[in-house]
C-alpha cells in the first residue's frame, strides 16, 4: 500500500482484498453481509439482522463452508503491518 492512500480507499482496498478469498460470489457476498453486521456499531449484531442475505446463508457461510480463514488472517495481518508502518513515516 502506499502512503498516499487516503485512508477510506485502503479500507476499501482492504475489504476488496478480504470479500475476494470466497471461492464463489454467493459466500462473497455472504461474508459481505456478515461483515457490515460486525462493523455496525449502532447495533448488536445477530444474523436475523442481515439484510441482504438469508440467516441461514451466515450460519453456512459461518459453520459449513471450506473457505481459507488461514488467508483472511493473512490479509489482515498483512494490512495492520502496513498501518503500522505508515503511522511510524
Amino acid at each position: 500500500m502506499s502512503t498516499s492512500q487516503i485512508p477510506g480507499e485502503r479500507v476499501r482496498i482492504l475489504a476488496d482484498e478480504f470479500l475476494a478469498i470466497p471461492a464463489t460470489p454467493y459466500q462473497q457476498r455472504s461474508l459481505g453481509a456478515a461483515l457490515a453486521l460486525f462493523l455496525d456499531t449502532a447495533t448488536k449484531t445477530a444474523l436475523h439482522r442481515a439484510e441482504l442475505v438469508s440467516k441461514s446463508a451466515l450460519s453456512r457461510l459461518l459453520n459449513e463452508y471450506t473457505w481459507d480463514t488461514a488467508q483472511g488472517w493473512t490479509v489482515l495481518q498483512h494490512a495492520q503491518w502496513d498501518a503500522l508502518l505508515s503511522a511510524a513515516r
